[in-house]
């Protein structure tokens, strides 16, 4: 009974193994671009808040146009009167007011505060759209990171795997020393434990690229070795310095922002002024009231009323005041954090660029390092055959190369990212630029 129970579960399990694998997905990034604008929860949120925040410009014009109410009731009343009696009666009627602000300086300056805001509002979005972008590509060049590690891992493993076999071999016919097998072996023990890191790195890179796609991921599409790997264009940073102070999407809130805050602040101090409305209203009441004075029922009365009505705010407790001088220092904070923006920008577009420069030299020299230790590597196992070159020096060649490797596909994903980095900051970073990648992808 035990048996067959255990063989239940291992079948459901390799079911459902099976079923999993069988969904999993070979990821171009274009794919991965498409599935994450669908199912990333992050970037859904994001375009929610920005539908939310661009109800503020009707939000704050409603302080300019008219306000327009109905009213209507319908009461059933018991009155007693003193030596004359009780009376009871119903009562019904209706009212129409208007109230159009004339003058109201403070709204005035309130509506304005809501165009600024929503050009605030706008500016953010695209600054976490972009962050989108650059979220996507990061995860994607996670997974090929932790995949190209894992590669070269094993393959350093099976290498080394290899020169402790011949060491083995070696020791067995009286070529070389015990401690030349004690070299290899801890070696490709430190190897192993390389790879089983390297193992666990590719299964956490998988999973956080899941958590933006909400597919199950079996893998993504490598980058061409024919990547083309260039200087920024153009090649003078103060050009694009000039175009992330007129393009960056974070520098471009701060400054809407900050016109945000002196709006608010006008509109404080806007509240000291008088204030002019054009008011009107038409009612109509119907009672069946006794008239004490007639003897028959009250009269139904309609009224209509225009006019203007005119305020002058003598003192509120000191209450605008302080509202007045909170928005002034407001504003202050607001423009501090503007030109702190703005010395950020310069610094970021100056950084990416040199960043990506040093990238397009560091793959270069990382190339030429790589066959240089290639070639190192031959020698060297040709000495060691020679009786000329130890076991230790094949395994510390051995481990230059497999590092110089990882060192040159590294390169060639920071010189991506750090180019993207330059044109995001630069404000030129879009979804046609970002699927301009796909070309590079294996096929």
């Amino acid at each position: 009974m035990k048996t067959s129970q255990f063989k239940q579960v291992l079948i459901s399990g390799a079911l459902l193994f099976g079923s999993t694998f069988a969904n999993a997905e070979i990821l171009t990034l274009q794919r991965t671009y498409e599935l994450a604008q669908q199912n990333d929860p992050q970037w859904a949120a994001a375009k929610n808040t920005y539908q939310a925040n661009q109800q503020v410009i009707d939000q704050n014009r409603s302080g300019l146009l008219p306000q327009i109410n109905l009213t209507g009731n319908y009461r059933q009343n018991d009155v007693e009167y003193e030596d004359l009696g009780d009376d009871d009666y119903d009562s019904h009627g209706y009212s129409a007011n208007l109230r159009q602000p004339l003058f109201r300086l403070d709204n005035w300056h309130t509506y304005k505060v809501g165009k600024a805001l929503d050009s605030q509002y706008s500016a953010e979005f695209q600054n976490t759209t972009e962050d989108f972008y650059l979220r996507v590509v990061s995860r994607y060049l996670d997974v090929l990171r932790a995949n190209a590690n894992l590669s070269y891992r094993k393959a350093e493993q099976e290498a080394i795997a290899r020169q402790l076999e011949q060491s083995k071999q070696r020791f067995e016919v009286g070529l070389v020393a015990i401690t030349d097998v004690h070299e290899a072996q801890a070696a490709y023990d430190v190897a192993v434990s390389s790879r089983i890191s390297a193992e666990s790195e590719q299964f956490v890179a998988l999973r956080l690229l899941e958590t933006i796609t909400g597919a199950t991921v079996e893998n993504v599409v490598d980058l061409s070795k024919d990547l083309a790997v260039m200087v920024p264009a153009p090649t003078d940073v103060n050009q694009w310095i000039e175009r992330a102070l007129a393009n960056n999407a974070n520098l471009q809130a701060a400054i809407y922002a900050a016109e945000a805050a002196q709006q608010n602040y006008k509109s404080q101090r806007g509240k000291h002024a008088p204030t002019l409305d054009l008011i009107g209203s038409h009612s109509y009441s119907s009672t069946d009231a006794q008239s004490l004075n007639t003897g028959g029922t009250s009269p139904d009365t309609t009224s209509n009323i225009i006019g203007l009505e005119l305020e002058i705010p003598l003192y509120s407790g000191g209450a605008i005041s302080a509202n007045r001088r909170q928005s002034q220092y407001q504003f202050m904070a607001a423009q501090d954090l503007e030109h702190q923006a703005r010395r950020e920008t310069i610094q970021d577009v100056t950084n990416f660029y040199q960043l990506t420069i040093a990238n397009v030299a560091e793959v270069t020299a990382r190339k030429q390092s790589t066959n240089s230790a290639s070639v190192a590597l031959e020698a060297t196992e040709a000495g060691y055959e020679a009786g000329t070159r130890t076991i230790v020096d094949v395994l510390n060649v051995q481990r230059n190369l497999f590092q110089n490797e990882r060192d040159y596909t590294n390169a060639r994903f920071d010189y991506v990212l750090n180019s993207l980095r330059l044109k995001r900051v630069a404000g030129l970073l879009t979804e046609e630029e970002l699927l301009t990648l796909e070309q590079w992808m294996e096929r």
